[in-house]
């Protein structure tokens, strides 16, 4: 585990391949998901299971913010695991299907999201689908740079109106 660790804290500049995620107490999803983005060809997609947390812990922030930065973040669904999907896994652990981008999705994409799911069959819930701009990223959370996080789709859209008229406080 020690030499692990060493290993992922190699800056890139060093040759180290965890330029985002290889900081603070490493956790191996983040390394997982930031191979995945590094060897996704850029007119494909990667689609995996990883803890919530790539998305809204500050030791992922950096790698997270590069997914709207560069328009390679294409959906992220959240679950809780309430109806033990992963029945060895603590009910009250979020995960989430991240999906990602090997290119730039262009200037008028809006990644998709749904938050506090427990079944797939609520991420056909219209009111529950929430699709955010890179630029709404960077109105919302520029200080944390993580993911923010609605239980609804009025939730963001209250949101958004709030921080298109009032100016963040960084």
């Amino acid at each position: 585990a020690e030499a692990m660790s060493v290993f992922a804290h190699v800056n890139g500049e060093d040759g180290g391949r965890f330029a985002l995620t290889g900081v603070g107490d490493v956790n191996t999803y983040a390394l997982f998901a930031e191979t995945n983005q590094s060897i996704n060809d850029p007119a494909g997609r990667a689609g995996f299971i990883v803890p919530t947390g790539i998305a809204t812990d500050d030791s992922t922030k950096a790698f997270f913010a590069s997914l709207p930065e560069r328009r390679r973040l294409a959906r992220l669904f959240d679950f809780e695991n309430r109806k033990k999907v992963f029945p060895a896994v603590d009910s009250r652990i979020k995960f989430c299907l991240l999906t990602l981008s090997g290119g730039d999705l262009g200037e008028e994409h809006r990644a998709q999201f749904v938050f506090f799911a427990h079944d797939v069959t609520e991420l056909q819930d219209k009111e529950r689908q929430i699709e955010l701009s890179r630029e709404d990223f960077l109105r919302i959370n520029p200080n944390t740079k993580t993911a923010p996080i609605f239980r609804s789709r009025r939730d963001a859209e209250i949101t958004r109106k709030i921080y298109e008229r009032v100016p963040v406080l960084i």
